[in-house]
């Protein structure tokens, strides 16, 4: 059998490196076509008034472009299938819509917008040019910059304590350039929305008015499993997540739980990035760790839906920043969270801890693994309907359109 160390290497690290050489010369080919500045006057959605308003949001044209190709097959919610469904809503609710890449730092508004959706640090030149009148949301896709450095330090801190390292490190997704744009948006929007129950805890004190909603997950059709072996499932976890960030969303911390407790294996689908490979080569080699992010290719899916069909819960250990997509999307395959997660849970849909130590998420997996082949089989049923009720896309759509109700009177 491969070992994880060569399946890694195999499956991420060499298409990655080729992918990456690819990418740099196909660019020196032909321009970037999602590299797209602004769009305007986007009022592609019929709605019921008779008033036109204008907004200007703050979000990245290129996936608006990319969401109006793929759609209704849009593959990724964050961030294209939210743009999407941001428009959506907002010429629905009678908007003509402008995009502005929120990378851009100096942009000025030309226009007297009704409505500002600002997301991101680079929103200055944009907030002091805006009319009085204007009613300015934000965006907060994670948690507040001051708690996401601190919760980011204290996972570093941990993981170089128990690997043994010493030196300076600079984790990824950090903020520190855009601090002050940050902080300005939370202070002048009149509301904000992020995705998570701890993250908006987050901002308390610095945003007046925020409110929780989900972000949706795509499900691909080939992944949903028709039977569940749920007694085979007792003792079966996957990891997912997205990328970028191993260490902020946990995966040293399920690595080491699993090691500890041979008698149930952990399902690895996601990049492993190199910090965590070069700590983790001899867990990684244990015989209940099991690399099978290659899985995600067409020809491993039947593979794949094995391991979902023989799998009842899905773990996590991230800092509070919400829920990423690609656990809500796990949630659609009727799998049960486990762990330490930005979530609301009850002792009848999950065994989640309240804490990220390992200590804590050994307790977790063990009280989901002592759990009766009916109490899974309940608890799938029940985060499907959570999925269907709050992560579905469309149900974004409803808790969007019904923000905008609730704050704009």
């Amino acid at each position: 059998m491969l070992s994880n160390y060569f399946r890694i290497l195999m499956f991420q690290m060499f298409p990655d490196r080729i992918r990456k050489h690819l990418y740099r010369f196909l660019s020196t080919m032909k321009p970037d076509s999602g590299n797209i500045p602004f769009i305007e006057n986007i009022d592609c959605f019929p709605d019921t008034g008779k008033t036109k308003k204008t907004a200007l949001l703050s979000l990245k044209p290129g996936d608006w472009f990319t969401g109006i190709k793929q759609y209704p097959e849009i593959k990724i919610f964050n961030t294209i299938g939210l743009t999407h469904s941001i428009v959506k809503c907002l010429n629905e609710k009678g908007y003509i819509v402008d995009l502005i890449d929120f990378n851009a730092v100096a942009f000025i508004p030309k226009k007297p917008y009704d409505l500002y959706l600002g997301h991101g640090g680079n929103c200055k030149s944009i907030i002091e040019n805006l009319p009085s009148s204007a009613y300015i949301i934000q965006y907060a896709s994670g948690a507040y910059w001051k708690e996401f450095n601190r919760m980011s330090k204290e996972r570093y801190d941990r993981f170089f304590s128990s690997r043994g390292i010493s030196g300076s490190y600079s984790f990824k997704r950090s903020m520190d350039d855009i601090i002050e744009g940050e902080d300005l948006l939370a202070r002048k929007a009149d509301a904000a929305f992020s995705c998570g129950p701890r993250t908006i805890e987050t901002f308390s004190g610095i945003s007046k008015n925020i409110h929780l909603l989900y972000l949706g997950a795509y499900l691909n059709d080939r992944l949903k499993v028709k039977h569940k072996d749920f007694e085979k499932g007792r003792k079966n976890f996957i990891y997912v997540a997205g990328t970028g960030g191993n260490i902020q969303k946990g995966l040293d911390v399920i690595i080491e739980t699993f090691a500890k407790t041979p008698e149930f294996n952990l399902f690895i689908f996601c990049k492993v990035e190199d910090e965590v490979l070069n700590a983790y080569r001899k867990e990684l080699r244990l015989n209940n760790i099991r690399y099978i992010y290659h899985y995600r290719f067409r020809f491993f899916h039947k593979k794949l839906q094995k391991v979902l069909e023989e799998t009842n819960f899905t773990v996590a250990a991230a800092i509070d920043t919400g829920i990423g997509t690609a656990f809500s999307g796990s949630l659609g395959l009727g799998l049960i969270p486990v762990g330490y997660t930005d979530i609301e849970g009850s002792e009848d849909d999950s065994c989640l801890s309240k804490s990220f130590t390992v200590s804590e998420i050994i307790a977790a997996i063990r009280s989901a693994g002592s759990k009766t082949t009916e109490w899974c089989a309940k608890a799938s049923l029940l985060n499907l309907q959570k999925y269907k009720q709050r992560y579905e896309p469309e149900s974004f759509n409803t808790n969007f359109k019904h923000f905008l109700d609730t704050v704009i009177v």
